[in-house]
């Protein structure tokens, strides 16, 4: 008798639990007549801006796309700024990626790579480029 009335409680407690989470407003939620965003594409860097840019495109590994450039960087603006540094420091951009997608921020990674490296103007360097990049009109 114990134990059905511990299954009993227990059901009631997860039903109770369920309704509750479903009542929770979603913070997913797309207003109407808005289209719906790509669950899969939402955690990462979306590379719409700069990509179409020909001088974002220049830095791009040509074995690579720039989708598959950016993927793993927080922004498009972190993406822009390693291309930037590797080109720059002639650090392989693979290698700054692997670092960064790692957690490790740019600054550290150039020290990482290249040790005899500017780490701090190398760093406002690749900034201000991806800045620029961001920031530039697409075409």
């Amino acid at each position: 008798m114990r134990r059905l009335a511990t299954v009993i409680t227990a059901a009631a407690a997860l039903a109770l639990a369920a309704l509750a989470y479903a009542q929770q407003p979603s913070s997913h939620e797309v207003p109407p007549g808005q289209p719906a965003p790509d669950p899969e594409s939402a955690s990462e860097a979306q590379p719409e801006g700069p990509i179409q840019s020909s001088r974002f495109a220049e830095l791009v590994p040509a074995d690579m796309s720039a989708t598959e450039a950016c993927s793993g960087f927080e922004s498009m603006t972190e993406c822009a700024a390693a291309l930037h540094a590797a080109k720059n420091t002639g650090i392989p951009f693979k290698d700054l990626k692997t670092r960064m997608s790692g957690g490790e921020k740019l600054g550290p990674a150039i020290h990482d790579l290249k040790p005899g490296a500017d780490v701090r103007a190398e760093v406002s360097r690749a900034e201000e480029q991806a800045q620029a990049d961001v920031r530039a009109p697409q075409g």
